[in-house]
C-alpha cells in the first residue's frame, strides 16, 4: 500500500520545523547541524547510485537496529519536536496497526533520521533499496515514510506491484513541501536529486506496526497490503 498526503503538518508547525532544518540562524542556533556521508547506502551495497554523496542527521534509531547491539540513539534536542512525525503517521493507519490490547502490542518508531541532497547541476538517481530488513528480507510489518522539506523538482520513486505481483511498477512522489509519502517497507525506493534549488530535504522514518493476526477469520491478509 502507498500512501500520498499532501498538507501533512499544520502550517505553523511546519514553517518552524522548516526553520529548523534549513539552519536559518547559522552555527549557533538551535537548528540542525548535518553530517556529511560519503555514501547514500551502506560500504557494501553495490545497487548502482549507492556511491552518491549526501548530508544526513539521525534523530532516533531503537536497540539492536544497527548492527544488531546498538543502544537506543535519541536526539534529545530535536526529538521532543520531530517525534510528533510518529502521533500524525499513525492518523493514517487502521486502528488494529496502532494498538492490539490484546497482544499488548502497539505501533512503535524505529527509525527516524534527515536526508539532505546538494545540487549537483543535475538530476542524480540513487540506489534502490528497502530501509529495514528481518531474516535476510524487508520487514513486512513496517511502514515507512518519506516527508519533503523542500518544493524543487527532485522525487522519491517508489516501486508498487504489477499484475504478477512483482514490484517494478514507478510511481512517483515529486518534492513538495509538507507532502509525506508513507508505503509498506516491501516496497522497494529511491531518491532522485534536484537541479532547480541548493537543497533537497527530506526525512525518513519507520514505524513497526502493532501485532495483527494475518489469519483472522480464516482468511489470510499479506502485512505489506495494508496499514
Amino acid at each position: 500500500m502507498i500512501k500520498i498526503i499532501k498538507d501533512f503538518l499544520p502550517k505553523p508547525l511546519f514553517d518552524y520545523m522548516q526553520t529548523m532544518v534549513h539552519n536559518k540562524g547559522g552555527q549557533d542556533s538551535q537548528g540542525l547541524q548535518w553530517s556529511f556521508n560519503e555514501r547514500n547506502l551502506k560500504d557494501d551495497d553495490t545497487t548502482p547510485g549507492a556511491e552518491n554523496f549526501k548530508f544526513g542527521k539521525n534523530l532516533y534509531i531503537a536497540p539492536g537496529m544497527q548492527d544488531g547491539k546498538n543502544p537506543e540513539i535519541y536526539d534529545k534536542d530535536l526529538m521532543p519536536l520531530f517525534g510528533v512525525f510518529q502521533s500524525f503517521m499513525m492518523s493514517h493507519m487502521e486502528k488494529r496497526c496502532q494498538k492490539n490490547e490484546e497482544k499488548n502490542s502497539e505501533c512503535r518508531l524505529i527509525r527516524m533520521k534527515m536526508n539532505l541532497y546538494p545540487n549537483k547541476g543535475k538530476q542524480v538517481k540513487h540506489g534502490l533499496h528497502n530501509d529495514i530488513f528481518t531474516g535476510g528480507r524487508p520487514h513486512p510489518n513496517i511502514v515507512t515514510a518519506v516527508f519533503n522539506f523542500t518544493d524543487c523538482n527532485g522525487s522519491t520513486i517508489i516501486l508498487d506491484k504489477d499484475e504478477n505481483g512483482e514490484y517494478t511498477k514507478e510511481v512517483k512522489v515529486p518534492s513538495v513541501a509538507n507532502t509525506i509519502a508513507m508505503f509498506n517497507c516491501p516496497h522497494p525506493h529511491y531518491g532522485i536529486t534536484q537541479s532547480d534549488t541548493p537543497t533537497r530535504i527530506v526525512l525518513n522514518i519507520n514505524l513497526e506496526k502493532a501485532y495483527v493476526d494475518t489469519l483472522e477469520d480464516d482468511k489470510f491478509e499479506p502485512l505489506e497490503d495494508y496499514f
